[in-house]
Order: C-alpha cells, then sequence, then structure tokens
C-alpha cells in the first residue's frame, strides 16, 4: 500500500516537474519572440494552466500579449489574476503599471459629448487607484516605491486636468447658451406684450374717436326738432 503511494507521489512530482519544464522553455520562447514583435496567444494562455511556481508570471505574460493585440478588456483581467496570485513586491509595480495602462487605452472620449468626457475621467481615476492602491506612485504625501509608476500617474492626472478644464467650458458655454435662450426669450415676450399694448392703445384710439365723432354728429343735429306733419302732408 505504502509503495503504491509513494509511486502516486514520485509520478505527481514527475508530472510537476514536466510542467515546470516545460514552462519554461514555453515562457523563454514567448519572452523572445516577445521581443521580436511577435505575439503568440496560445502559448501565453497554455503556460496559466497548472501553474504554481511564479504564478503570477503566466497571467501578466498572457495580460502582456493581449494588450499588444489591442485585446485591452482582456489583458486587464489577467493582469488581475496576476495580482491575486503570491506575487513578489518588487515586481507588483510592474503589472500594476501594464494594468493602469490598459485602463487608459479602453478609455474612448468624445470631447464634445459630457457624458464621456465625465466616463473618461472615472476611468483614468480608477488607473491612477491602480498605481497608487500599493503605494507604487505618490499617495497622501508618501512618496511612490515605483518612478516609473509615479510618472505614469502624473501623465494620467494631466490628461484628467485637461478634460475637466474641457468639461468646466461645456458646462460655462451651456450657462451662457441657456441664459442666452432666456434672453431671447425674454425679449421676445417683451416685444409681444408691447405690441399688444399697441394694439390695444390703437383700438381705444379708435373708440376714443368714434365715440367723439358720435358726439359731434349728435352736437350738429341736436339743435333740430322733430316737426309736426301737417294734414295737408307738408312739414314747414
Amino acid at each position: 500500500m505504502k509503495r503504491k503511494i509513494l509511486t502516486v507521489i514520485y509520478i505527481i512530482l514527475i508530472l510537476l516537474m514536466i510542467k515546470m519544464l516545460y514552462n519554461s522553455i514555453i515562457n523563454s520562447v514567448l519572452i523572445n519572440n516577445y521581443k521580436e514583435k511577435q505575439y503568440s496567444e496560445s502559448q501565453a494562455k497554455a503556460l496559466t494552466y497548472i501553474n504554481f511556481i511564479q504564478s503570477y508570471v503566466a497571467p501578466y505574460n498572457y495580460g502582456n500579449i493581449l494588450y499588444q493585440k489591442g485585446e485591452y478588456e482582456v489583458a486587464i483581467k489577467e493582469y488581475e489574476k496576476a495580482l491575486n496570485t503570491l506575487i513578489p513586491k518588487e515586481k507588483e509595480c510592474m503589472v500594476r503599471i501594464n494594468y493602469a495602462l490598459a485602463i487608459c487605452k479602453t478609455v474612448q472620449v468624445r470631447e464634445k459629448d459630457e457624458e464621456s468626457i465625465k466616463q473618461a475621467i472615472e476611468k483614468y481615476n480608477s488607473a491612477i487607484d491602480i498605481l497608487t492602491e500599493k503605494v507604487c506612485a505618490n499617495k497622501n504625501n508618501i512618496k511612490g516605491h515605483s518612478q516609473e509608476a509615479e510618472q505614469l500617474r502624473k501623465d494620467i492626472q494631466k490628461e484628467i486636468d485637461r478634460l475637466s478644464s474641457l468639461q468646466k467650458n461645456q458646462e460655462n458655454k451651456e450657462d451662457d447658451d441657456k441664459d442666452e435662450k432666456d434672453n431671447k426669450k425674454e425679449k421676445k415676450e417683451k416685444e409681444s406684450e408691447d405690441k399688444t399694448k399697441k394694439m390695444e392703445k390703437e383700438i381705444q384710439d379708435i373708440k376714443a374717436q368714434a365715440t367723439k365723432e358720435q358726439r359731434d354728429v349728435e352736437s350738429v343735429f341736436r339743435k333740430y326738432n322733430p316737426r309736426d306733419i301737417n294734414m295737408n302732408g307738408k312739414n314747414w
């Protein structure tokens, strides 16, 4: 019984060693190809299976391949997997930098669309959060331990500031347009009111003139009294 157990253990250890050797060879090939700008997604994905030694490496490399192929959303998931492993502290910032870059790459901002600007700013802020979460970049006046991460944070913040300024200008323009629209409406209402008053005055003037003329006619004929009609038909 013990021999069977030992045999099973040996077999498992041999398989693990073969897997480790396989991973080492494929990883070397993958990195060399990566340097030559040849991106093999299938090789990178294969390394993520049954990966115990330096478990962060495979998803990180796979994320890089996906990043280079423009599949940023999927790359983000791989970087998240890498960060959820037992990753050495000195390697974590490297993963976080690429993670933040992948998030920035997903930003598609329409600079005349206020909602699009708002969403872009939110994504950029989430990228900064990734960089500062473990103080790879400066946070709350605490100096980060990666100059590259800090420089990326500054560059992202510049873009946030630019979009925020653009957003504020658009809001001011909308307020100006609203004020102009309200002024035009008020002016139109005043013109309509003045026109109505003018018409009412003209009607009153006409009525007053008609009343005056009627009084004049009455004053002309007031001195005349109706005469009796004579029997012979003559009235004079």
